[in-house]
């Protein structure tokens, strides 16, 4: 008898010496409610200012008017700056540092001038919209209907090409 209580014994000593260490482990981020949030570890190695245009007349559930989605890229860690008005826009595009322009694929003919006379010559990122057929030469890797991730994935792409071409030149 004496022996299986010093085995009992034994037992309570190591699971009470080990269970701290146990706690310890990174388990805490399986258990829910405790681990990190997806919007708060998605961070740009990339930041970069953004400049989205977004006419008064587009649909308001479109990603690219969507405060969500903006909050997200400045989470990320982006600069972002939503327009309304063309005049504005050009304005924005000579004066502010400017890395991304999201805008619809359908404003590509009027843009072009526009990030010919910037001094920053900012990348476009055409939006389509199911109601407007874009140009046929123009390329748009997003669609008014896409995810936030979506966009994020994009602008990180194209700040990633912008660093590459910086560090080139």
């Amino acid at each position: 008898m004496s022996r299986s209580v010093m085995l009992v014994v034994a037992l309570v000593l190591v699971v009470s010496v080990w269970y701290p260490a146990a706690l310890a482990c990174g388990d805490k981020f399986l258990m829910v409610g405790r681990g990190a949030k997806f919007q708060r570890v998605y961070a740009s190695v990339h930041p970069g200012k953004i400049l989205i245009y977004a006419r008064p007349s587009t649909d308001p559930k479109a990603a690219i008017r969507d405060p969500q989605m903006h909050k997200a890229l400045r989470q990320a860690g982006h600069a972002v700056s939503v327009i309304e008005d063309w005049a504005l826009l050009e304005t924005a595009l000579k004066t502010a540092p400017t890395d991304v322009i999201l805008v619809d694929a359908s404003e590509a003919s009027k843009l072009a001038a526009s990030i010919a006379a910037s001094p920053t010559h900012p990348d476009a990122l055409f939006v389509a919209f199911p109601s407007a057929v874009p140009p046929t030469d123009v390329i748009c890797r997003l669609k008014s209907s896409d995810k936030t991730i979506r966009f994020l994935d994009e602008v990180e792409t194209v700040m990633k090409a912008r660093s590459k071409r910086a560090k080139t030149s």
